[in-house]
């Protein structure tokens, strides 16, 4: 595999001047270029991060995985129970070496038809298909939801502005989930326009930032970003933006998390969460122009199931219109980590949402199969993607419904 050498600030460091970068070399898969991704797509063709699983016997093999364990708990769904054949394994693991070993990224693509099965049916089939790629699943909410539903239900009476980014209809500016390692996501249902995803790699993001913009790089290394975790009595961690250690580029940013959350600074409450300064506010902006340049607009189609290391790779999502008949825009998701792959150790400066995640197996993981019938308002939180630490939120689903609730 080729290597590309890049600079880097001593492990935690802040930036001070160039010459005292130090090279490190990154395999080549890794500084993907999005023109070039695009370039080798032609239309009607594959993209080339797709691996294809949609052969008739494919489908035949998949669909009788899902019949033998569609009766288990989802905490006993793995590639023993979730037996798959040679030839499909042998595509699953090319998809894992292009997650952890290559570009950072993978659209699985089956060929079976979600619409001849069940909610619960597709989230057995979501975790049997992911299980080859990771071996561990987090959990997003204190309750122990390991699923949430991103759509925007046509049920759910809160308005827009009072929810997560995720269950509306909203742009989503470039973000990574906080405290994720694997980002998995299956596509159910499409939005009649708009509503692509959106990836920028942090390495491509960081090389402009040391090369151009040293002053916001130094900004976004410092530990100094207000992360709000609770709302009453308010809380906050102070956390890096981008950090580089063990020879790797991390990044972790929600701007919907960053400072006093405007909930919070209406309430009257006393916080001692300070509010972002100038030289913030002007690195968050260099670093989303920065994610917008380099932007890959993934092609994906219902059925579609997307890994993204999400320690290395910023994403985001244009405003959707959903389709006045027919289900809305619905993905699945899955916070997912490898015991073996996964980067590790996680930096302490970002391990506290990280450890809430996937640090307490006392947890018992529930996976519900559809968004929840009543939208709960986050306590703080609106706008944001939604992350582990709130103490009052939940991710708004459910395990089980009536067919109504499912969107």
């Amino acid at each position: 595999m080729s290597e590309s050498v890049i600079y880097q600030v001593e492990d935690g460091a802040a930036v001070t001047n160039l010459n005292s970068m130090k090279r490190f070399e990154v395999a080549q898969s890794m500084l993907w270029n999005a023109e070039d991704m695009m370039a080798k797509t032609k239309p009607s063709s594959v993209p080339p991060y797709v691996v294809i699983v949609d052969s008739h016997e494919e489908a035949r093999e998949v669909d009788s995985a899902l019949k033998r364990s569609k009766q288990l708990d989802g905490n006993s769904i793995n590639p023993t129970t979730f037996s798959l054949p040679s030839p499909i394994r042998l595509k699953l693991e090319e998809a894992r070496g292009a997650l952890f070993h290559g570009r950072g990224f993978v659209v699985i693509r089956l060929g079976v038809d979600l619409k001849s099965y069940t909610e619960e049916e597709k989230v057995t089939l979501f975790l049997g298909v992911a299980s080859y790629l990771c071996d561990e699943i987090g959990v997003q909410d204190k309750t122990g939801a390991a699923i949430t539903h991103v759509t925007s239900a046509r049920h759910w009476t809160v308005p827009s502005e009072l929810r997560h980014g995720i269950h509306t209809a909203s742009a989503l500016a470039f973000h990574s989930d906080v405290g994720c390692d694997i980002l998995a996501l299956h596509c159910r249902s499409q939005a009649e326009k708009g509503g692509h995803t959106y990836l920028a790699s942090a390495l491509n993001i960081y090389r402009d930032l040391l090369t151009s913009y040293p002053d916001c790089l130094d900004t976004l290394t410092q530990p100094a970003w207000p992360i709000q975790i609770a709302a009453n009595p308010p809380r906050h961690i102070l956390a890096p933006l981008i950090q580089v250690s063990q020879g790797k580029v991390w990044i972790s940013v929600d701007p919907g998390r960053l400072g006093l959350h405007p909930v919070t600074a209406q309430s009257g409450i006393k916080t001692d969460i300070p509010e972002l300064t100038p030289r913030q506010h002007e690195a968050l902006r260099v670093l989303n122009s920065l994610a917008s340049k380099h932007r890959l607009r993934l092609e994906t189609r219902p059925g579609d199931m997307v890994f993204i290391s999400n320690w290395s790779h910023l994403h985001a999502r244009d405003a959707f219109e959903d389709p006045i008949e027919g289900p809305p825009r619905h993905l699945v998701r899955l916070w997912m980590r490898d015991s073996k792959l996964s980067w590790s150790p996680v930096p302490e400066s970002m391990r506290v949402p990280w450890e809430a995640a996937y640090g307490n197996d006392l947890i018992q993981r529930r996976f519900p199969a559809y968004p929840a019938r009543k939208y709960k308002t986050p306590a703080y939180t609106a706008g944001s993607a939604a992350f582990m630490l709130e103490e009052a939120d939940d991710v708004n689903c459910e395990t089980a419904d009536s067919e109504a609730t499912s969107g």
